[in-house]
């Protein structure tokens, strides 16, 4: 295998193994609150990662959206939004959480660093174990440049949720085929 996509595959083996089993539960809970709509919130790499999850979580039942849809509806009372952010700090994701907490909406963090502005926002978090482009000490070591371990990891952390809700549920991949587009 090429050094370079071994080095990718070893940092996610380590990295996504430490993944805390009840901030997870947590962030599952929280997806399948009924009636509940979900905003997710990330700029750049993370955006797209973040993306997926729209998709992948329309294919489970749930009312999901990225900031910033053209389709986006109003946020309300107790609806959620998760925020994805290494650093915790990237101005409009911070603006966005002020907003959403205002509208009395709840707020998840999913990002690397447990003292930032999100994670002190947030009524719930994820913290990874990944690198943000300030490569601060105490960070994980990733060879790869500024947050992509990140930008991987959340990615990935939306097909973990993916998995874990259809067990939750009972699905099984014809339950989630019957949910899918079929005007491709």
């Amino acid at each position: 295998m090429n050094s370079s996509a071994q080095l990718i595959l070893d940092e996610l083996s380590v990295t996504l193994a430490r993944i805390d089993e009840g901030q997870l539960d947590s962030l599952c809970d929280e997806l399948l609150v009924p009636s509940r709509r979900v905003f997710v919130m990330g700029v750049g790499r993370v955006l797209i990662s973040l993306k997926a999850w729209v998709k992948r979580m329309g294919h489970l039942g749930i009312d999901i959206n990225y900031v910033g849809d053209e389709t986006e509806l109003p946020m309300r009372d107790d609806d959620l939004l998760v925020v994805g952010s290494s650093s915790g700090e990237s101005a409009l994701p911070v603006a966005i959480a002020q907003i959403a907490k205002r509208l009395g909406g709840e707020v998840f963090y999913v990002g690397c660093t447990p003292e930032s502005t999100i994670a002190e926002l947030s009524d719930a978090r994820l913290i990874m174990s990944g690198r943000t482009k300030y490569a601060h000490p105490g960070e994980y070591p990733s060879k790869q440049p500024m947050s992509t371990l990140f930008e991987q990891q959340i990615y990935l952390l939306g097909d973990v949720i993916a998995l874990e809700i259809m067990r939750r549920r009972g699905w099984s991949e014809a339950d989630v085929r019957g949910r899918h587009a079929n005007l491709e």
